[in-house]
């Protein structure tokens, strides 16, 4: 084999091998490491839990939804850090869009919390009289399961004497996770998008959080299939510029030892 194809295809295979380590060590790192993946959720079908509402009733996730999309964020009434600041900036953007279409649902994922708390946190936020906000409850098991299937996490700092967690919202709608818009402020604009995506319309591409459009490989989750994407043919570029040098070098050499 001529010493410059066997460098070009030595590279090549650096470059997937690098590619393939990148992709483990995503799916293998700490969820704590980095935003919920939203590319690996969507189309997801979140679990129909039962729910128990402040005013003492029990209703399934479809149930309180009615048949409108949900919004959905974890929260828990004894945060100090994330969660109440959330709930303000949600409410506040909420109303500079003016979309009364879809169910705002506020769950907690503390075991401690009761739906009184949870009604004492609803009306801190002016929003126990507004029928299109729901607070509500759950038994932790299901809503442990609500929330692996929406990229929620959560872990208790013995320290700090708080749950970390992300501050996220989970748009549903007919069962399935549609997008989620993870960040501690919820700006109007972003929210204007994901009230139109979860109600069906058409949004343009948006840059996911904490990611880059560059990738050696694009996950698929109608399908499940991990296929190429256009950042490993970029990576090819090197390899390629690379193999043209590499035989342009060798070429001048055999015309130089050609002559002698």
């Amino acid at each position: 084999m001529p010493q410059s194809l066997f460098i070009v295809k030595r590279m090549a295979a650096l470059l997937v091998a690098a590619c393939a380590i990148t992709s483990l060590r995503a799916q293998s790192a700490d969820p704590r490491d980095a935003p919920p993946n939203e590319e690996r959720l969507l189309n997801t079908t979140v679990p129909d839990i039962p729910l128990t509402t402040v005013s003492g009733a029990r209703a399934t996730l479809s149930q309180i939804a009615h048949g409108r999309p949900l919004l959905l964020a974890f929260v828990f009434t004894r945060c100090s850090g994330v969660c109440s600041p959330f709930l303000t900036s949600w409410r506040s953007a909420d109303r500079a869009i003016a979309h009364g279409r879809y169910l705002r649902l506020a769950l907690s994922f503390d075991p401690r919390d009761t739906s009184t708390d949870m009604f004492t946190l609803a009306r801190h936020h002016a929003l126990d009289d507004n029928d299109d906000w729901t607070f509500a409850v759950g038994d932790p098991s299901d809503v442990r399961r609500l929330a692996d299937a929406t990229g929620f996490w959560w872990a208790w700092d013995e320290t700090r004497q708080q749950f970390d967690h992300p501050a996220m919202l989970a748009g549903i709608r007919d069962g399935r996770l549609v997008r989620l818009l993870v960040g501690g402020s919820i700006t109007s604009a972003r929210l204007d998008e994901l009230v139109r995506e979860v109600s069906g319309e058409f949004v343009r591409s948006y840059p996911l959080p904490g990611r880059v459009s560059f990738r050696c490989v694009r996950y698929d989750p109608a399908t499940g299939r991990t296929t190429l994407d256009w950042g490993f043919a970029l990576l090819l570029i090197p390899i390629a510029a690379t193999g043209i040098g590499t035989l342009v070098m060798f070429a001048a050499g055999a015309r130089v030892r050609g002559k002698e």
